[in-house]
């Protein structure tokens, strides 16, 4: 497992947020996207070091892909993607309605045409969903707080 997987696990495991994270670490939360998505890896060993403080890691499991993750902090079976999408779907619906909703459902069935006959590995689906998802509230967030919550519009 690759450092930015360890980092994604470990974070989801804990339930904090990219922007907890970066917060807790005093980087940026585009440092943690880079860190997971294997893009960039810690500059300082401050970093590194504050990363397997705040999990309970060592920092040799962060940055050797051989060293397993230590029995009592092996986390739950990961949700399929399916269920991810579901889960997605849902919070669309929470935050913005059914339209919200409806508009969530149409960018998963379209963002799935561009793939159409094309293989991308499990790793390059998962980063893929999650750019589009937070890329996905990022934009309504921006509706919301330019246009109102009653003045949004469709894309």
């Amino acid at each position: 497992m690759s450092f930015g997987e360890k980092l994604r696990s470990l974070r989801q495991e804990a339930g904090m947020s990219q922007a907890e994270l970066a917060r807790r670490l005093g980087v940026t939360e585009r440092s943690i996207h880079n860190y997971e998505a294997n893009a960039r890896y810690p500059k300082g060993q401050g970093v590194l070091r504050g990363i397997a403080a705040t999990f309970g890691v060592t920092a040799d499991y962060l940055v050797d892909d051989a060293i397993p993750l230590p029995a009592d902090k092996q986390q739950k079976e990961k949700p399929s993607r399916q269920e991810e999408a579901g889960d997605f779907l849902s919070a669309a619906g929470e935050a913005y309605g059914s339209k919200g909703r409806q508009e969530a459902v149409r960018l998963l069935e379209e963002a799935g045409m561009m793939f159409a006959g094309g293989e991308l590995s499990e790793e390059d689906k998962d980063a893929f969903f999650q750019s589009i998802t937070q890329a996905y509230f990022a934009a309504k967030n921006k509706a919301r707080e330019k246009f109102g919550p009653k003045e949004m519009k469709p894309f």
